[in-house]
């Protein structure tokens, strides 16, 4: 049998021809030929392979690189869910949690402005970097070169009275974006100019020194004292009376027996500011935005508002005076949350039925503690923060019952002619109210001026030389030039005591060495530093 016939015959049955006509056994290539050319199965293919290869593009374009990772801001502000209420900084904080070198993400202004109760998650990312100019960058840098403004402080009415703020490290403050500082212009040729706190700074201020009285060695004498100030700041921003905190080391006699830092500290802080000194800029910059940083992480939230006491309201009025001041200086709005609380404070704090402020909250007061209430509330009110009339026909109606000779000498707690108390009272009235025109006004300062200044008497030359300035009294030139050429002299030239100044002054006593230099400084300088609290638009246009 032929080959092929074994072949064939091997076969199954299906595999061979079995009708007449049949072609016989199909060959492997020829089937495929067949498959390949029948139309329904390349429709097949074709349509499988297009679906491979659309499934393999949606598959490419769905899985998206990981993005990059980026510093994101983190903004702290009051947590309702912390067991109490604790102030902290709402700062932009670049915080790098895996290592990336991507520059962080800038928070915009209205980002940084906002408030609220609540510590907000960090912010997400954003598909594209802001412009250069849409969103100041904000940098960390060494706090003697920038100013302390870390951040916004929002201080809550319903928190609980006496809880004190989270202490934050004065180390590296942030610069925030600030509004424009007020315009200090509106003087003709530099001079003197009725635009608030415009006198502080270098054109206008040696004007306002030769117009009203000063001389090169009152400010020779004040430049002297202010680094002395400078010297004795502690490592943490704050002045202290009994000079434990300085670097003076026992080197100072005459140290205070006040034991607190908010009072003192302020009183420090005065000074640089009334010598144009700010947290933004100025010679004293640096020590001006520890201080400031100081107060401000001191202040105890409460539902009185924000309490600088630290057991006595002398130390609060003469802390918003201080912050008052910044901020009408610089405009900064990290300052106005807290001068708002804190001006809250003051008056809810008054003593609701004399008018008065004591050392506690609501105590029947007395005319040294009131008068640092009212200059602060009229600081503040000078800078934009609105101020009561009830507290206002309070004050009023606490003069009144300390008053005596119908209006033109003030007692302690009760009527009386008490010089020191007389100056603070007579001050008073012309805040609240009282112009050159009133009688018993002029009659009073011209009572107290003709004492002449009494050279130990610190505290009442203090307030006597801005009452006696402001009224443009005729005694003022005489009176000023004894009392400033005092001062002068009086000041230490020896040791590490020097550019201090101590008085034999009883008022003023437990204020010891620190306090008698603030005082002495801050009336050298009444020649510039009136407007806005002292100046005489101040005067005249009252609260």
């Amino acid at each position: 049998m032929p080959a092929h016939d074994r072949i064939s015959s091997d076969r199954p049955p299906s595999a061979q021809g079995g009708e007449e006509g049949d072609p016989g056994p199909v060959r492997v290539g020829e089937r495929l030929e067949q498959v390949v050319r029948s139309t329904p199965i390349r429709s097949g293919y074709v349509s499988l392979v297009g679906h491979l290869v659309l499934a393999i593009l949606l598959a490419v374009f769905a899985i998206r690189p990981e993005p990059p990772n980026r510093l994101r801001p983190l903004v702290l502000g009051f947590s309702g869910d912390t067991p109490r209420p604790e102030v902290v900084f709402e700062a932009a904080v670049a915080i790098d949690t895996v290592g990336s070198d991507e520059p962080a993400v800038q928070p915009s202004p209205d980002d940084l402005a906002e408030a609220g109760d609540r510590v907000t998650q960090p912010a997400q990312e954003q598909p594209e970097a802001a412009a250069p100019d849409a969103s100041p960058e904000l940098t960390l840098e060494p706090v003697e070169t920038v100013a302390a403004d870390a951040a916004h402080l929002s201080l809550p009415a319903e928190a609980s009275a006496g809880t004190p703020i989270t202490s934050v490290s004065t180390s590296t403050p942030l610069r925030r974006p600030q509004k424009p500082p007020r315009p200090r212009s509106g003087g003709v040729s530099g001079g003197v100019t009725g635009v608030p706190f415009a006198n502080r700074s270098a054109g206008s201020k040696r004007e306002a020194v030769r117009q009203h009285g000063g001389t090169a060695a009152s400010e020779q004498a004040v430049a002297r004292g202010l680094e002395w100030l400078a010297s004795h700041q502690g490592p943490d921003g704050s002045w202290r009376c009994d000079l434990a905190n300085s670097r003076c080391r026992g080197g100072c006699r005459n140290p205070g027996s006040i034991s607190g830092s908010i009072g003192p500290t302020a009183l420090a802080l005065l000074p640089f500011l009334g010598a144009g000194s700010t947290h933004l800029d100025g010679p004293h910059q640096a020590a001006v935005s520890r201080g400031l940083y100081y107060l401000a992480t001191n202040i105890r939230p409460g539902p009185r508002g924000g309490d600088l006491c630290e057991g006595s309201m002398y130390a609060h009025g003469i802390a918003v005076l201080a912050m008052a001041e910044a901020y009408g200086m610089t405009n900064d709005d990290f300052l106005e949350p807290l001068l708002k609380e804190t001006v809250r404070f003051t008056e809810t704090s008054q003593d609701l039925h004399g008018g008065g402020w004591r050392y506690l909250p609501g105590q029947a007061g007395d005319t040294t503690v009131s008068g640092w209430q009212v200059v602060s509330l009229k600081s503040a009110a000078m800078a934009g923060i609105p101020i009561r009339s009830p507290t206002l026909d309070g004050v009023r109606r606490f003069l009144d019952s300390v008053q005596t000779q119908g209006g033109a000498a003030y007692g302690y707690r009760t009527p009386a002619a008490k010089p020191s108390t007389s100056a603070v009272g007579l001050l008073a009235r012309m805040y609240t109210g009282w112009t050159t025109d009133e009688e018993p006004l002029w009659r009073g300062m011209t009572q107290l001026a003709a004492r002449g200044p009494d050279p130990n008497a610190i505290y009442e030359n203090f307030y006597l030389a801005q009452v006696l300035m402001q009224a443009d009294h005729p005694v003022w030139p005489r009176w000023n030039a004894a009392n400033r050429d005092q001062i002068i002299r009086q000041q230490a030239v020896h040791g590490h005591e020097t550019g201090s100044w101590f008085f034999a002054d009883p008022d003023s006593a437990p204020g010891g060495r620190l306090a008698h230099t603030a005082l002495a400084i801050l009336t050298l300088e009444v020649y510039y530093r009136l407007l806005p609290i002292y100046g005489e638009e101040a005067v005249d246009g009252g609260f």
